[in-house]
């Protein structure tokens, strides 16, 4: 009787593939945050400002992100704005005044961290290998400075996971 054998080689590829999940609120002063339904959120400073000064009032939140990314990959995040910005705003403020209220930016992602003021461009974290977790996100507006001029002041934060293969 003939006996054979046969070979069955399995081959397959894991694509690279970074995922981002609704933030969640850790901790806030002087801040409140809500989900947008979209993966994104909204951060809404209480009181921007001293009502007798117009001086900015310090505020911090913290947001722990879901994310998983299966390869080496880079953590962006960046200011549209350079911070908190008047909207409307034209031209310079009376002097004295500010229409723009840096505030500092940190990371914190598989055990590296960075920090950067808003107005200082894109922040950056490259990451050697794969990993998964909360990416913990602080932003903190600062006390004193300049008054601000009265009005509305938004800005929006952009974090993206970006292969670095």
């Amino acid at each position: 009787m003939n006996r054979g054998s046969r070979q069955l080689e399995l081959n397959a590829t894991a694509a690279f593939g970074c995922v981002v999940r609704t933030p969640r609120a850790l901790a806030s002063s002087n801040a409140s945050f809500s989900s947008t339904g979209d993966g994104g959120g909204r951060v809404v400073l209480t009181r921007l400002v001293d009502p007798d000064t117009a001086l900015p009032r310090p505020s911090t939140v913290e947001l722990a992100i879901p994310a998983t990314c299966n390869a080496s990959h880079r953590v962006t995040a960046i200011s549209a704005k350079g911070g908190l910005g008047r909207i409307g705003a034209a031209g310079a403020p009376g002097q004295g005044f500010a229409e723009l209220l840096p505030y500092a930016l940190r990371v914190n992602w598989a055990g590296a961290q960075v920090e950067r003021a808003s107005n200082a461009g894109s922040l950056a974290l490259v990451i050697p290998n794969g990993a998964t977790g909360d990416i913990a996100l602080r932003v903190a507006t600062p006390e004193g400075g300049t008054p601000l001029v009265a009005g509305s002041y938004d800005d929006t934060i952009v974090i993206q996971l970006q292969p670095t293969d």
